[in-house]
């Protein structure tokens, strides 16, 4: 082939290329400017357009709100969608994961989490310093995340799910501020869940100058981006010193995100769509990615935020433009989960037999002689703020124990009931990395009651148990079907069960903001407390829990075959088709009973299993037993401290279980291979 014709071609590959990213670009540009004609289509036909935009008539209220309310809400959509999708651009060029974004890396809970402090404790006169405070919280959250992933190769699986870990974390540490500040909830929950509503210029006055400054900045670095894109050692090779680059670089994208969210709260997913997208659409080289990137994500959210202005005409209280965003963003991740080969480490990261802990006759020991102990000094002992005081036969005493009684024994009866749907989901998916809260059961059960309970009216317990089960039932069923084509591999579903987690955390959401007075009392529950509970649903539940355990325990070597793979268990002579269902359906039904009975639960029903297995119960009728012996302590400690740490103000069960679930995460996932 000659040069001109080599040139030629490689020529038209280029344009062709670049068609795809010029093209959707080019369309959400087309859709921007019909927003624009649409919102400025009152004053085209009169002449007015300039006294609108520069200086309204004072008499005119279309005029004033035009001007101080919907011109700076086009602008800061602008503004967030380009600086979100620049940032996450830069930041999935430095890391090459092609799932690394402000919000999975847990940059922007750790900036949401440090404003929510500042807001509430920090005086006015330090009101200068939350910039740097909303900085310092977005680096840090990252640095964590980065340092517990370098202890596994920054593989994909495991750098996504330190950013999981470190989100869970930082997301109950602002709701347990929230819950003790209940007169700024409903402002800050808005706030964070993305709100572009404007009510003048100084927030996009604030934004506007930060964002250009590091758009700047990263696009003068484009060249040292190209490198660092190529590898570690070839970047050192060509001269890159890499580690300053990689610094520098990720602090601009964090600093972008800050002064976004300072402003507008979380708006998740932008930054990690649109440069995903635009890869994949075919762009490689930095500078072409960056710039795409700017105009792309600033078109996107210009186009998602009319529709949600749309919707808010409806009447109610304000669409969250963040918690819309989730809902465009999460499903592209599942369809680029389709797309993408992604790698989940050397198959050791999934495995238990490199990560032993303690001993199995130890722990079992340990569990049985914890939870004897652990229930009588629970019912007996407390904290009143000087120290521990020991509850005396009185018959004043009766009704505290009761009331003791009910709390603690519906932690333990929910540690259970999530053990056991965690192990079943873990043998039959045979990844040991599921939970119901993970795979988004946990999360749809609990939209499903809320829905239930907060738009249609249903408010009797059984129906609720029947509505939630069915809500778990159904996102289980659709995780099994998007992770079919991949054989149900473990990085698939946990990494699709993420985003159907934030589909419906997003719903949830949005179904919050329009909750009205609910709001406080349903974020209470969506945080696990034992506070509503009584008697006759804790026996029912663990009446339940208790039949349901009886019948996984007496099914154990249909498990042990299931926990072989398909072509195993089909050759043993196993339905496993109709087998897994009925399994799956047996792990929904106990996880709606247990976010019924307590709220949606973080990590039980992950990590009880998971420490089942590294403690020795391998066989399935000992791995159940053993989750249950754990999530049963776990859970009835967490009640205890819920209970007493703070006395007299008491906390949510879920959220302390949440901590010493993410405790107990981060020490695993920070231990060397």
């Amino acid at each position: 082939m000659s040069n001109t014709a080599l040139h030629g071609s490689v020529k038209s590959g280029f344009l062709d290329t670049l068609s795809i990213p010029a093209i959707l670009t080019g369309i959400l540009g087309l859709l921007t400017l019909a927003v624009l004609i649409i919102d400025f289509w009152p004053y085209l036909g009169n002449g007015q357009v300039p006294q609108a935009m520069f200086s309204p008539d004072e008499t005119d209220f279309d005029q004033i709100l035009f001007h101080y309310s919907t011109q700076p809400r086009l602008a800061m959509a602008f503004l967030c969608g380009a600086g979100l999708a620049l940032a996450g651009a830069a930041i999935q060029t430095v890391l090459r994961n092609p799932l690394a974004s402000p919000t999975t890396l847990g940059v922007g809970a750790g900036v949401e989490f440090a404003l929510t402090l500042f807001v509430l404790l920090a005086p006015a006169s330090l009101a200068m310093f939350q910039e740097a405070f909303a900085l310092a919280g977005g680096l840090i959250a990252l640095a964590v995340v980065y340092l517990i992933a370098a202890n596994r190769g920054n593989a994909t699986l495991w750098l996504i799910l330190a950013g999981m870990i470190v989100n869970l974390l930082l997301q109950s540490g602002s709701q347990i501020i929230l819950l003790f500040n209940e007169q700024y909830l409903q402002s800050i929950f808005m706030w964070g869940a993305g709100d572009l509503a404007q009510n003048g210029w100084e927030d996009t006055q604030f934004v506007w100058p930060r964002v250009l400054i590091g758009m700047i900045a990263i696009l003068a670095l484009s060249r040292p981006l190209d490198l660092l894109a190529l590898g570690d050692d070839t970047a050192s090779s060509l001269g890159a010193k890499v580690t300053v680059l990689r610094l520098l670089i990720l602090g601009l994208a964090v600093f972008i995100t800050a002064s976004v969210i300072s402003a507008a709260g979380m708006i998740g997913f932008v930054g990690l769509a649109i440069p995903a997208a635009l890869r994949i659409a075919g762009l490689s080289r930095s500078r072409d990615l960056m710039i795409y990137s700017v105009f792309t994500g600033g078109f996107a959210l210009v186009v998602i935020d009319f529709l949600v202005r749309q919707f808010n005409e409806f009447g109610g209280d304000p669409l969250p433009t963040g918690a819309a965003t989730a809902l465009f963003g999460a499903p592209f991740i599942i369809f680029m989960l389709r797309k993408a080969r992604i790698m989940p480490g050397s198959q050791s990261d999934d495995q238990h037999s490199d990560q032993l802990i303690v001993s199995k006759t130890a722990l079992s020991i340990a569990l049985t002689l914890s939870l004897v102990i652990g229930v009588v000094f629970s019912l007996f002992v407390s904290l009143d703020g000087h120290g521990f005081v020991v509850l005396g036969w009185k018959d004043s005493s009766i009704d505290i124990l009761i009331g003791r009684s009910e709390r603690t024994f519906a932690a333990m009866i929910c540690g259970a009931a999530l053990a056991v749907s965690g192990t079943l989901i873990q043998r039959v998916g045979r990844n040991p990395l599921a939970s119901p809260e993970i795979t988004g059961v946990s999360s749809a059960t609990a939209l499903a009651m809320i829905m239930a309970l907060a738009i249609f009216g249903f408010g009797q317990r059984a129906e609720l148990m029947v509505i939630g089960a069915a809500g778990g039932i159904a996102s289980l069923l659709v995780l099994l079907a998007l992770c079919r084509k991949f054989t149900h591999a473990p990085h698939y579903m946990l990494l699709n069960g993420l985003a159907m987690t934030a589909i419906l955390g997003a719903i949830v959401r949005i179904v919050l903001t329009r909750g009205g007075t609910q709001t406080s009392m349903l974020m209470s529950w969506l945080a696990g407390t034992t506070y509503f509970t009584n008697m006759d649903e804790v026996m029912i539940v663990a009446g339940i829990t208790g039949l349901l355990l009886v019948v996984a325990i007496a099914l154990r070597r249909p498990l042990e075959l299931a926990s072989l793979g398909t072509d195993q268990s089909v050759s043993l002579g196993l339905g496993i088709s109709g087998f897994q269902f009925a399994m799956m359906l047996l792990a929904a039904v106990l996880a709606a009973s247990a976010t019924l009975l307590v709220g949606p639960l973080s990590f039980v029903g992950l990590m009880a299993p998971h420490l089942a297995r590294v403690a020795g119960y391998r066989l399935a009728g000992g791995h159940l037993l053993g989750a249950v012996l754990i999530g049963v302590n776990v859970m009835m400690v967490a009640e205890w401290l819920a209970r007493n740490m703070i006395y007299p103000a008491q906390l949510p069960t879920g959220l302390i279980a949440a901590l010493i679930g993410t405790g107990y995460f981060l020490i695993l996932a920070s231990r060397k291979r």
